[in-house]
């Protein structure tokens, strides 16, 4: 009986210990992503290409606006590099504690190695250097350092406070507006793939393919390409002949 009694007690401890484990996880887990919800965007603009396109070799997002619009600092750190490159052009890389950012293609820098910076301070200006076609820049983000390979690289959508997002997703169309090509659509709240794949009679990867999407993840008011304008006419004329 006493056996039996110590046998409850040891499985009651080891119980025990193994929730503390668990809850200290969750806690910990849970503060992490806190504080990267507080960062802020680096830029206003519209955002013309996505983590994970070129065939996996975009590791960042490109966010188009206006020459020499203010590019910030998405928060407080230490400026690690602030060079010019063949590739990135003028560039400047922040140490946020666990985190790195890459700020590419600037048209100008303001911010020197070494420099203390506070979050949403301007570290440069939108432009168009380095191996850039068209004023934009390009953001990473990447868990404790940026490298050469880029393997600690993180998609900035899943990083950034999509609910403070201020930029609107389009893929660009060179020479025209988006919209003269393309029917588009304006993602709402709740929307998934397979539900717009359903409402515009295409399938998930058909608009994976045309919006140069790596994932499923979507966001609300993300525009949309669903169908080339010519292939919906060409839809229309067979079914009003059946």
């Amino acid at each position: 009986m006493l056996d039996y009694g110590k046998r409850i007690l040891i499985a009651l401890i080891i119980a025990a210990c193994i929730g503390l484990l668990f809850l200290g996880g969750s806690v910990g887990h849970a503060e992490e992503y806190r504080t990267m919800e507080q960062w802020v965007w680096p830029t206003d603009g519209v955002i013309t290409d996505h983590y994970g396109t070129r065939e996996g070799s975009h590791k960042g997002i490109d966010i188009a606006a206006e020459l020499d619009s203010n590019i910030v600092a998405v928060d407080e750190g230490i400026i690690s590099k602030s060079y010019y490159s063949n590739t990135y052009g003028n560039v400047v890389f922040i140490e946020h504690g666990n985190y790195e950012t890459v700020y590419a293609h600037l048209n100008k820098r303001f911010v020197e190695e070494g420099q203390t910076i506070e979050k949403g301070q301007p570290i440069g200006t939108m432009g168009n250097t380095g191996r850039s076609r068209g004023v934009h820049l390009h953001f990473e983000v990447h868990e404790k350092e940026w490298t050469f390979e880029k393997e600690n690289s993180l998609d900035p959508l899943l990083v950034l406070n999509i609910d403070d997002m201020s930029t609107k997703a389009a893929i660009p169309v060179q020479g025209s507006n988006i919209e003269d090509k393309f029917i588009t659509h304006h993602v709402s709240s709740g929307e998934t793939l397979w539900s717009i794949s359903q409402e515009y009679g295409t399938s998930i990867e058909e608009l994976k393919s045309m919006n140069h999407l790596s994932k499923d993840t979507i966001f609300s008011d993300q525009l949309l390409i669903v169908s080339h304008k010519e292939d919906a006419k060409t839809k229309d004329v067979i079914l009003s002949n059946h």
